[in-house]
């Protein structure tokens, strides 16, 4: 007998010519609380969904309790003891506790067929039971608080008697810091019973409080792992960046902040996404805007950019309250946006890279009946040679583009319809490091130029390159900030900002 309930070997993961893991060694070990870190991008999530049989991993191997194990789905995965709980909840809203407990599974009333009732509640009762809390069954799912829905998916996940290995994907991303300690609870509660969690978390306070382990993965490959009363925030944090990560130089503000802000945000809240935020933007000055995926940070770009509405608070544009309602209006008003995900959000793939460029102004180079070509095609080759975009010309189709111009084109489309106020939402991400640099460079240029840039970012050493201020937020909330020359701004500076929030 193993003394690892789970003990993955050696596993590769590839998409397409991406490979994603690189030989990694995960090892859990019987009735403990394992966790799992990394930045984004890591592999984290790649390896839960091998194990629990999303993806079929390219080589390695995987044992459950000493014995090879092989499956192709996440029913054979819970057939061996391996359950999970992802970020996402996967609830139905209008349905009750109890019925989404035995979705897809629900007891029958002997010879009749029917759903038993009475048998879902009773089973129901003793599955909270087991988890030491009191839900009732009958209650609809959108009733309960958001911790209580999280107990209810780990009670789908423990239903199954054979479960030994639970898998939680970031399970405090949306709780209070009371219901994280009640969470805590019952995962202490289910270790004393001899289950084994995988804790998937971005918060490493988190991580020292309720482990016993910690398995450190970097760029898919193992970067640490070991006992958590052997190791240290600081350590763990040194693994997450890597010894190889070189010291990025400041790109220095040439021109002035304006005197007064060109955007406010007054206490702006968003059901439980965003919490009384509020803050400055200066024309002159990049700020970034920090946090790990599900504090807020993009919520708070789309509420300003009219993508999501605020349940309450203000939105300021030099000195005057708007409501944006829509992107539509954000652009009138001089607000532009770089999205998260440029290939769904921020363009059209199978159109031209003159068509996605003129998107925001087609307005304003449309004649009585036609748009004006000649117009439209030297504005986009005038934006191709400022942005130093490599194509075959204004014709060609943006989905044969590298990542890195295909970015380059998107900041076009911002840039053509001339905003004061720039919000860019991770807008390094898969690009190289020539694209990185170009883009940063251009940021600097717009702040220079007078715009207010408003900058989030996974990469932190690219914030550190670009930021006068930085804005820490976890949980909704923004929790500190950082000013140039008052504090350090750098890449380990803003992980430990982050992880201690």
């Amino acid at each position: 007998m193993s003394e690892y309930i789970l003990s993955v070997q050696n596993v590769y993961k590839s998409f397409g010519k991406n490979e994603v893991l690189h030989g990694v060694d995960f090892h859990v070990k019987s009735g403990q609380i394992h966790g799992l870190v990394g930045g984004n991008g890591a592999g984290k999530s790649t390896l839960m969904k091998i194990i629990n049989g999303v993806y079929a991993k390219d080589k390695g191997t995987i044992f459950v309790n000493g014995e090879e194990v092989n499956y192709t789905n996440s029913i054979g995965a819970q057939n061996v003891g391996i359950s999970m709980v992802y970020q996402e909840l996967s609830l139905i809203q209008t349905m009750s506790v109890g019925d989404n407990l035995f979705l897809a599974r629900e007891p029958v009333k002997k010879g009749l067929g029917l759903i038993n009732k009475k048998e879902i509640i009773k089973k129901a009762d003793e599955v909270f039971k087991r988890l030491n809390v009191d839900i009732d069954p009958t209650a609809n799912v959108e009733d309960l608080s958001v911790g209580n829905m999280q107990i209810v998916e780990i009670g789908k996940a423990i239903l199954l008697s054979k479960t030994k290995v639970l898998i939680l994907d970031e399970p405090t991303a949306s709780l209070s810091d009371v219901e994280i300690q009640s969470l805590f609870k019952i995962m202490r509660d289910l270790k004393a019973k001899g289950i084994s969690i995988i804790l998937v978390s971005h918060h490493l306070q988190e991580i020292m409080e309720i482990c016993d382990e910690v398995t450190v993965l970097r760029d898919g490959m193992n970067a640490l792992s070991k006992k958590v009363v052997d190791t240290s925030l600081g350590e763990i944090i040194a693994a997450m960046l890597g010894e190889s990560v070189a010291a990025q130089g400041y790109l220095e503000a040439s021109g002035k902040r304006s005197d007064a802000p060109i955007l406010e945000v007054k206490n702006i809240c968003l059901k439980n996404k965003v919490q009384n935020i509020s803050f400055s933007l200066y024309g002159g000055e990049v700020v970034g805007l920090v946090g790990v995926m599900g504090s807020g940070r993009t919520e708070i770009l789309n509420m300003i950019y009219g993508l999501e509405k605020p349940d309450s608070g203000q939105i300021m544009l030099k000195g005057k309250q708007v409501r944006v309602m829509h992107p539509e209006e954000a652009i009138r008003n001089g607000i532009a946006m770089v999205p998260e995900d440029r290939r769904t959000c921020g363009i059209i793939a199978d159109q031209s890279i003159r068509m996605n460029v003129l998107l925001p102004i087609w307005n304003r180079i449309k004649g009585i009946f036609f748009i004006k070509d000649r117009e439209g095609v030297a504005l986009t080759e005038e934006y191709i040679k400022k942005l130093s975009v490599k194509c075959q010309g204004t014709e060609e189709e943006i989905g044969n583009l590298s990542g890195g111009n295909q970015q380059k084109v998107v900041f076009a489309k911002s840039l053509i319809s001339d905003p004061d106020v720039f919000l860019l939402d991770d807008p390094m991400v898969g690009v190289d490091i020539a694209a990185k640099s170009s883009i940063s460079k251009l940021m600097r240029k717009l702040a220079d130029s007078g715009k207010a840039v408003l900058l989030v970012s996974s990469e932190f050493d690219e914030i550190a390159k670009i930021a006068e201020r930085v804005l820490i937020i976890s949980d909704g909330k923004i929790k500190s900030q950082i000013v140039r020359g008052e504090g350090e701004i750098s890449e380990s500076s803003l992980l430990a900002a982050i992880y201690t929030a």
